[in-house]
């Protein structure tokens, strides 16, 4: 059996990811760990207030999220949100599709290209 975790615990550690200071989605090449994270491909800010509150589902959506006008290009396969200072409070994978976090244009980002997210959630401990 898979561990599990009561609602509230799976809320409380969704808050504690989702109300870090204002920081970044920053996408990232392959061999990305959140030991050594990797160079930036793109860097999209997140608002001040990044997140919402967790919903009764221990799910909470971002808030606006800027684009990134001039990407550094690469070929992206993972994600981190951190705050501006660099701490990682999330690592994840990106695909096209059935991932963590799915890029809808391709991984293949140019250099100078724009990068956008049109939106986002935070699931805490699923």
């Amino acid at each position: 059996m898979a561990v599990q975790h009561p609602i509230l615990m799976r809320q409380q550690v969704g808050d504690l990811v989702c109300t870090m200071p204002s920081g970044n989605l920053i996408f990232r090449p392959t061999g990305s760990t959140p030991a050594a994270p990797g160079a930036a491909i793109a860097t999209l800010p997140l608002s001040a207030t990044a997140f919402g509150a967790s919903n009764a589902s221990a799910v909470s959506t971002a808030n606006a999220i800027a684009t990134d006008n001039a990407a550094v290009g690469g070929t992206v396969a993972f994600a981190t949100l951190g705050t501006s200072g660099g701490v990682i409070h999330v690592h994840c994978a990106v695909a096209a599709s059935g991932s963590d976090i799915n890029m809808s244009g391709g991984l293949v980002v140019g250099a100078g290209d724009i990068v956008s997210c049109s939106s986002l959630t935070y699931t805490a401990m699923p």
